[in-house]
């Protein structure tokens, strides 16, 4: 089986590596190979040209180096082929312990402690910060990332409550909301909110400044999701109305984020660089690889994606 491997992350190289150590035996190709795309049965891939994916016209499988899916789905060359996404547990304890971390840092004040000591000055007043089992903690998307979150944040004493599209299937370890004329009743009731939809075409600009007055004034909104779900344009307007609203934003509309981006000067505002799940490579590869013989022992794959609901 010809396999085709593109990525343009920095450590594209350590990724090569490893898959062809893990899918030894098999024809590995990148693009600069020139290989003949319309024999290339398998792709690991992320942010492929719409043009290369047209040429693989004998593709079997599609493993996205990432939880994203929408890098795929969204090209019109698209076929339907099976996608495998990535459901690395190394991964959601990546996340679990970025949003932790944001929510930290929130909590306990951090940003006021850090200002001071750029200008030698001790703190001895300030605010007492909020009790973990008074912080109300939304999930806005408890798929396989945002209910391992919800519930490693559970295991330090905060109240969680989830939202998503549709009525769940299986049982969370807590209270989800899921018809959307439940949601501002969600949203009321977050002091912190953490965002982990996909991209599709309902959730595109879903966080708009409706969607934001729904929110409390003074609380955190957390978007490890994806950029496209949040109009940057209406929460720049909310920060500036509310200075006691805070984000912490990991994606944007676009990446990387311009330095002409209003977003790097609010002093309400932290800044990632879409690192909030860094896939772990070894364990990935071994997941598609797993993935991988299991296709060859029965000829076929599910999809991992819902093409209706496009994740």
């Amino acid at each position: 089986m010809s396999i085709l491997f593109h990525c343009p992350w920095h450590n594209n190289k350590e990724w090569l590596e490893v898959i062809k150590k893990q899918f030894k035996n098999k024809k590995i190709y990148i693009l600069k190979d020139k290989p003949d795309l319309s024999k290339i049965e398998c792709a690991i891939i992320w942010n492929i040209s719409n043009h290369t994916l047209s040429k693989m016209s004998n593709v079997k499988i599609l493993f996205s180096l990432g939880a994203g899916v929408d890098h795929i789905t969204e090209l019109k060359s698209y076929r339907g082929q099976p996608i495998i996404r990535l459901k690395d547990p190394f991964m959601a304890e990546r996340m679990a312990n970025h949003v932790l971390s944001q929510i930290l840092f929130y909590q306990l004040n951090l940003k006021s402690f850090q200002e001071a000591q750029l200008i030698n000055k001790w703190m001895n007043k300030y605010d007492e910060p909020a009790l973990n089992n008074n912080m109300i903690i939304g999930i806005l998307g408890v798929g396989y990332l945002g209910s391992f979150v919800g519930k490693q944040l559970q295991r330090y004493g905060y109240n969680i409550i989830g939202f998503k599209n549709s009525k769940p299937n299986v049982k969370y370890s807590f209270p989800v909301f899921y018809k959307k004329i439940s949601l501002k009743k969600f949203l009321r009731q977050c002091d912190v909110l953490i965002c982990i939809l996909p991209s599709t075409s309902e959730t595109h600009h879903m966080i708009d400044g409706n969607f934001l007055q729904e929110m409390k004034k003074k609380a955190l909104l957390i978007n490890v999701g994806r950029g496209s779900t949040l109009y940057e344009k209406s929460l720049m307007t909310h920060l500036k109305k509310y200075k006691q609203f805070y984000a912490s934003l990991d994606v944007f509309e676009k990446e990387p984020l311009p330095k002409s981006s209003p977003l790097w000067k609010f002093s309400n505002v932290t800044v990632t660089p879409h690192i909030g799940s860094l896939t772990v490579v070894d364990t990935a590869v071994k997941y598609m690889f797993k993935k991988y013989q299991k296709y060859k022992k029965n000829g076929k794959i599910k999809n991992d994606v819902n093409l209706l609901k496009g994740y």
